[in-house]
């Protein structure tokens, strides 16, 4: 019972939870019980008999009535092994009608009706076992076990002491009257059992926690703490059994008793990460929180501390990691080590990589993102994401790129699509962003705002593939799901007005455009070019003297606009003084040199 166990913690319990001045760590330190051999109902049905008949009352069966009997019965045995459950419990309710004495047939119905969840029978079925056959301590475990599922614990203790009458050393009997006295909370009785395994077998582990824990509830903290320190004395070598006693001593504010266990423990096992951790929540209870933190790196370091764990306290480090410059800073060191420590798990690189978003350093989560997405092709929300911020740095090369890797994993995806045709046009691939756009299209379902702009680009895609019945008609669709999408009503309108094609429409559109933002240089612009399109002068230079008071005059097409509306209506020298304007801006039409030599309107 007291063989030295792996110094490593196993699965320790670790409740965290938050306070202003740090991460409350709560450890008890302790492991998975060493299992008794506990009796449950799965167990109780690995039972067998060399003789069907034996353990039964006499039977006056005949030689032919006990040939179908043994027959049905070993049928019965079959199925059930099986799994066809109810064809066994049929079989054996046959046994039983041949022979209604055989314990051994009520026996079995009891485990079948237990598969059935029907409790009320099998308890039927297992008393009527018993009574045929007193003797049997099987039928009469499995009683006890019923008894526990229906949770009628009184009659499993009168079971159980009636099993240890002719089985007075079977441990698994004598744990489980301590635990059923334990749970109907008559802790003297339990007490006096868990004793009696202890006199019996020596100190146990899993004996000594609930003998503590009774302890600790009946109010007699010493007899608890004795508790531990026989386990420490049965194995001295084991660090776990001084941590559960430094968590006592601090639960009672004797720190400096925690402190001298806490020492012990360090020179036992000095590289022990748990213990580390452990130190660190005392320090940070004893208000030391520079010592606290350097434990806390010692355990993030060590992969004694599962990954889980430290995870867990990392994100609820991240949640205060606002509210002091030192906060976000332990939070950015805790990140690092966890990378280093595991740099094969892309998860604190995920982490660190929304760290680094949230303090604005988007080049350095990019670099992050990518490392994960070299190993980890399955995860589509690290690929958004990655996408997202090369949106952000406009890097169209690196979205084409990554988009276009990530359509071979997520074929389904919408959003794909979308970064891939959006990165396609702007690097002027327009054959491939119409395929993806066309694609995106197709298979987008509830995500409108999303079809809409995919339409939206495709509009601007086909006018470049001089495609202008389907730049038109993806227009349409935009306006369809929105029809005040200001972007389309601008675009659309000034794709009219330069072909000269249905003009009315297209003031109505920009119209309505100027409407939702009045004072929008380019949309007033375009208003002014349909109006100078239909020769309503006067009214298109209002608008274009508006677009270029109220940011345009920066905007060489909308200064060379103005200085064509000034020509129409017959201010030359004020025309070429605005073509000259534009002319130093730039990126004016192809005709303005040509304006500006000739000093004529040129279309």
């Amino acid at each position: 019972m007291n063989n030295k166990q792996n110094i490593k913690y196993n699965t320790p319990a670790l409740a965290c939870s938050q306070s202003k001045s740090g991460l409350r760590v709560n450890i008890r330190l302790h492991t998975y019980r060493n299992c008794f051999l506990v009796i449950g109902i799965f167990g109780l049905f690995i039972f067998s008999s060399c003789n069907i008949l034996s353990h039964s009352k006499k039977s006056n069966l005949t030689s032919r009535e006990n040939y179908d009997f043994t027959y049905t019965f070993l049928e019965a045995e079959r199925l059930k092994m099986l799994g066809n459950f109810d064809e066994a419990t049929f079989l054996f309710e046959k046994c039983k009608k041949l022979n209604n004495i055989s314990a051994t047939v009520n026996y079995e119905l009891a485990t079948l009706y237990i598969q059935k969840k029907d409790y009320s029978k099998a308890i039927y079925f297992a008393k009527t076992a018993i009574k045929l056959n007193p003797q049997n301590s099987w039928y009469k475990a499995l009683l006890a076990v019923l008894y526990k599922q229906t949770n009628e614990p009184k009659k499993a203790i009168l079971v159980y002491k009636e099993l240890l009458k002719t089985n007075p050393n079977r441990v698994d009997f004598l744990y489980e009257l301590a635990n059923l006295y334990n749970y109907i909370k008559k802790y003297d009785d339990a007490l006096k059992y868990y004793e009696t395994i202890e006199n019996n077998f020596g100190v146990n582990e899993t004996v000594s926690l609930e003998k503590e824990r009774i302890y600790l509830v009946k109010g007699n903290k010493n007899k608890a703490y004795n508790e531990i320190q026989k386990l420490i004395e049965s194995n001295p070598g084991e660090v776990r059994y001084y941590g559960m006693l430094a968590e006592s001593y601090v639960s009672d504010g004797d720190f400096e008793k925690a402190s001298e266990v806490y020492q012990q423990m360090l020179k036992i096992d000095p590289n022990n990460g748990l213990v580390h951790l452990s130190l660190s929540d005392f320090y940070r209870l004893n208000k030391e929180y520079e010592k606290s933190f350097n434990e806390l790196k010692i355990a993030f370091a060590s992969t004694d501390v599962e990954i889980d764990i430290k995870i867990k306290m990392l994100i609820t480090f991240l949640n205060f990691s606002n509210e002091s410059p030192e906060l976000k800073d332990q939070s950015s060191q805790l990140l690092k080590i966890l990378i280093e420590t595991y740099p094969d798990n892309n998860e604190p690189r995920t982490l660190y990589a929304d760290f680094l978003l949230k303090e604005n350093k988007v080049t350095e989560a990019r670099e992050h993102l990518r490392i994960v997405t070299k190993t980890v092709k399955s995860k589509y929300l690290i690929w958004e994401q990655l996408l997202i911020i090369e949106s952000t740095l406009n890097d169209y090369e690196a979205i084409y790129n990554e988009s276009s890797e990530a359509l071979e994993y997520f074929p389904n995806q919408p959003e794909l699509y979308y970064f891939n045709g959006l990165s396609a046009y702007q690097l002027k691939k327009y054959d491939k962003a119409q395929e993806s756009l066309k694609q995106g299209v197709e298979i987008v379902t509830d995500n409108l705002p999303l079809k809409a702009n995919m339409y939206s680009i495709l509009a601007d895609v086909y006018n470049k593939l001089g495609k202008i019945k389907e730049s038109d008609e993806a227009m349409e669709q935009v306006l369809k799901i929105d029809k005040g999408n200001k972007i389309v009503l601008n675009n659309y309108s000034y794709y009219l007005s330069l072909r000269g094609d249905s003009l009315d429409k297209a003031e109505r559109m920009s119209m309505l455009c100027v409407e939702l933002e009045p004072n929008n240089y380019t949309y007033l612009d375009t208003y002014a070019w349909v109006l100078y399109k239909e020769n309503k002068l006067q009214k298109a230079f209002e608008i274009i003297e508006k677009a270029y008071n109220n940011g345009g005059k920066n905007n060489a097409v909308i200064v060379e606009h103005y200085g064509d509306i000034l020509y129409k209506l017959g201010q030359i020298d004020k025309a070429n003084e605005l073509w000259n304007e534009a002319f130093k801006l730039g990126q004016a039409s192809e005709f303005l040199n040509k304006k500006i030599i000739q000093k004529i309107l040129i279309e």
